[in-house]
C-alpha cells in the first residue's frame, strides 16, 4: 500500500499551495515533490523558488539551493530572512574550485539580509579579517554567542598583528571563566598570558569540589604548559586513579615525566614516562603526540650514547607500524651497529615493500650490505639510489670510495664532477668532495687497489 500511495503522490499534479504548507509543515521532501516543475518554468512565480530553495536548505542540499534562493532574493531584495537563506545555502556550497565565488555571493547576501554577524563569520572564513573585525563590532551578539564573538574577535586580531589582541583574549577568558569553559578559558588564557588567573580560578573550584576530573585535567594542562611538569603530574595521577584507560591524561602524563625527568636528571621519571607512553601506542598505535614523544626519546638515547636503550624503543615503534619509513631506518640503524644485521636487513626490505625506490632506504641497506661483505650488491644499490635520484650524496661519496678503493682513475673522475656538481646544487659539502680530489694527489687508490 506505502509504495502505491507513493506512486499517487508523484503523479499528482503540482501544487504551490500545498508545496508551501508542506515546507512550513517541515516536510521539506514532499515540499519538492508536490513543486513539481513549477521552479522551472519560464513564468515561475518567485513563491515556487523560495519554496525549492528552502526546501533544498531544509535537506542540506546547498547548491541545489543556491540559485533559487539567489533569484529569490533578487525579486525581493527587501526581504532579508529571504537573502539570509540564500547566504546560508551559498557558505554551505563553499567548497572546492568555486569555493571563493560561493562566499563572495554569501557575504553579498549578508549585507543585504543585515544580520552583521553572519557576515563577520563569512568574513573569517574568506580571510577578510580587517572586516570580520568591523562587523563584529557593529553586529549585535546575542548572549549565547558571547564567548565565541570575543573568542573570534581576539583570534583575528591577534592575526592581524594589531594591538588590542592580548586585551581582547583577556576579556574571553574572563567569559570563558563565567561560563565554566574549560576548554576555552585554557585557549585563552595563555593567548592573553594570563594563565596564572587562569590557574588560581582552577585553584579555587577544586577546593571547592576536588573531584572534579575536568577541573583537574585543566590544571595539569595549563601547569603543564607552564613548566609545572611534577605539579601536572601530580593532578594527572588523580585523574587516572580515578579513569585509569583515560588515554589523552596518559599520553599528557607520559610527557610530563620525560620533561621532569631530562629537566632533573631522574632516571626513573624518564623510564616511568616511556613505560606509560607505550601503553598508550599499544592501546592507540595511530596517537601522533605519543608516537612522536618516542621517536624523539628513541634520538635522545642514540645522542646520549645509549643504543641498546634506543634499539629497544625503535624496535617497539617499528613493530607497531613496520611501513613508518623513519621509524624503520632509525631501527635499522641501531640494529646495525648493535650487530643486528639480519634484523636490520628485514627492516629496510619490508620498507622497500611499501615504497620501492626510496633513495634512503636503499642507501641503508646498501651501507648494511657492504658491511655484511655484499659489495657487489651494496654497488648495485647505490646505483639504484642514483636511478631514483641522480643527485643523492650519499649514494655518490659511497660509489666513489668504492671507485677510489679499487683505483679506478675513470669512475673516479666521473663520480668527482657529480659529486661536486651535487654538492653545490644541494648546498651540501663541497669542501669534503675538494678534499677528495686533493687526496688523489698523495693516495690515487685506498687499500683495495
Amino acid at each position: 500500500m506505502a509504495s502505491v500511495a507513493l506512486m499517487l503522490l508523484l503523479a499528482a499534479p503540482a501544487d504551490l499551495d500545498a508545496a508551501e504548507k508542506a515546507l512550513a509543515d517541515g516536510r521539506a521532501r514532499e515540499a519538492l515533490e508536490l513543486l513539481g516543475d513549477l521552479a522551472d518554468r519560464d513564468d515561475a512565480d518567485v513563491r515556487a523558488w523560495i519554496v525549492q530553495g528552502r526546501a533544498y536548505l531544509a535537506l542540506q542540499g546547498y547548491t541545489a539551493a543556491v540559485e533559487p534562493l539567489l533569484r529569490a532574493s533578487d525579486a525581493r531584495p527587501d526581504d532579508r530572512a529571504l537573502a539570509r537563506d540564500a547566504a546560508w545555502a551559498c557558505w554551505g556550497s563553499a567548497q572546492g574550485a568555486y569555493a571563493r565565488a560561493y562566499l563572495e555571493d554569501a557575504i553579498r547576501m549578508a549585507v543585504r539580509s543585515g544580520d552583521l554577524l553572519l557576515l563577520a563569520d563569512l568574513h573569517v572564513d574568506a580571510g577578510n579579517l580587517a572586516e570580520a573585525v568591523d562587523a563584529y563590532g557593529k553586529a549585535e551578539v546575542p548572549e549565547s554567542e558571547t564567548l565565541r564573538v570575543r573568542m573570534r574577535v581576539a583570534e583575528c586580531l591577534r592575526a592581524l598583528g594589531r594591538d588590542g589582541a592580548t586585551e581582547a583574549f583577556a576579556e574571553a577568558l574572563e567569559e570563558a571563566l563565567r561560563r565554566g569553559d574549560l576548554a576555552s578559558a585554557y585557549k585563552a588564557a595563555f593567548a592573553a598570558e594570563r594563565a596564572g588567573r587562569f590557574m588560581a580560578w582552577l585553584d579555587e573550584k577544586l577546593a571547592a569540589t576536588p573531584d572534579d576530573l575536568d577541573l583537574r585535567l585543566y590544571r595539569a594542562y595549563a601547569r603543564a604548559a607552564s613548566l609545572l611538569y611534577a605539579e601536572a603530574a601530580a593532578d594527572l595521577r588523580v585523574v587516572l586513579g580515578k579513569r585509569p584507560d583515560f588515554l589523552a591524561a596518559k599520553d599528557q602524563l607520559s610527557a610530563v615525566l620525560i620533561a621532569e625527568g631530562q629537566r632533573r636528571q631522574k632516571a626513573d621519571l624518564v623510564d616511568e614516562g616511556e613505560r606509560i607512553g607505550r601503553e598508550v601506542l599499544e592501546a592507540e598505535p595511530t596517537n601522533q603526540s605519543a608516537w612522536q614523544r618516542m621517536s624523539w626519546l628513541a634520538g635522545t638515547y642514540w645522542t646520549d650514547g645509549r643504543v641498546q636503550r634506543s634499539y629497544d624503543l625503535l624496535k617497539f615503534l617499528h613493530g607497531l607500524d613496520p611501513e613508518d619509513v623513519n621509524t624503520g631506518l632509525n631501527f635499522g640503524a641501531m640494529a646495525r651497529r648493535l650487530g643486528h644485521y639480519e634484523e636490520a636487513r628485514t627492516a629496510y626490505e619490508g620498507l622497500l615493500e611499501g615504497a620501492p625506490g626510496d633513495p634512503d632506504v636503499l642507501n641503508d641497506l646498501a651501507i648494511l650490505v657492504d658491511g655484511m661483505g655484499e659489495r657487489a650488491r651494496a654497488v648495485e644499490l647505490w646505483e639504484m639510489v642514483l636511478s631514483e635520484d641522480p643527485y643523492n650524496l650519499n649514494a655518490l661519496e659511497n660509489l666513489y670510495t668504492h671507485a677510489w678503493e679499487r683505483g679506478d682513475a675513470v669512475a673516479l673522475e666521473t663520480l668527482l664532477a657529480r659529486g661536486l656538481d651535487a654538492a653545490t646544487r644541494r648546498d651540501g659539502p663541497v669542501a669534503r668532495w675538494h678534499w677528495f680530489r686533493d687526496r688523489l694527489l698523495w693516495a690515487p687508490s685506498g687499500f683495495g687497489g
